[in-house]
């Protein structure tokens, strides 16, 4: 399940944009899972990521909730967590289309196009910011936040590899 502050007419674009396999919960102010779960920003009145996994027992196997919206979790201690239980794998669900909601994109939503050169943007100034931080701490923050941007850079290509675009 993905949950943001962002109405369903835009998680519906968003989804349809990028087929992304889960369903939405929309939190517009952070009181049915943002702030209980800790993972609200009072100051951008938006969630900060965090990803957690929930056991068929309701024991949770994995929490990462990041510092701000720029930070995100990797995918391997997650996924190391999930394939801890020895489940087997879901199904993926069909279309989400939930009842009279139709799709509105955000003016500030991240589409395709845009994905490619915001994230090249951020890997190539956070090279070269690392060079220039002073101390072992802040370079290694930099260089994370690089790590971040190639890691989003390489799973985009795998995606279109998938979603090759659509012929006008």
């Amino acid at each position: 399940m993905l949950a943001s502050v962002d109405p369903p007419e835009v998680q519906l674009a968003f989804d349809r944009t990028w087929h992304v396999p889960y369903r939405w919960v929309s939190d517009p102010d952070g009181s049915r899972l943002a702030k209980p779960l800790d993972a609200w920003d009072e100051d951008a009145s938006i969630f900060r990521p965090v990803v957690i996994a929930v056991a068929p027992d309701g024991r949770e196997v994995f929490r990462e909730l990041s510092r701000d919206f720029t930070d995100r979790t990797d995918d391997e201690p997650f996924l190391t967590a999930l394939e801890g239980l020895g489940l087997p794998p879901l199904p993926e669900p069909g279309p989400w289309a939930p009842e009279g909601v139709e799709p509105r994109p955000s003016k500030r939503a991240f589409t395709p196009g845009s994905f490619i050169p915001y994230f090249r943007a951020i890997k190539f100034n956070t090279m070269a910011l690392a060079d220039r931080m002073r101390d072992d701490r802040d370079r290694e923050e930099v260089r994370t936040e690089n790590r971040m941007a190639a890691s989003f850079l390489e799973s985009f290509d795998r995606w279109r590899a998938e979603h090759p675009p659509e012929r006008q």
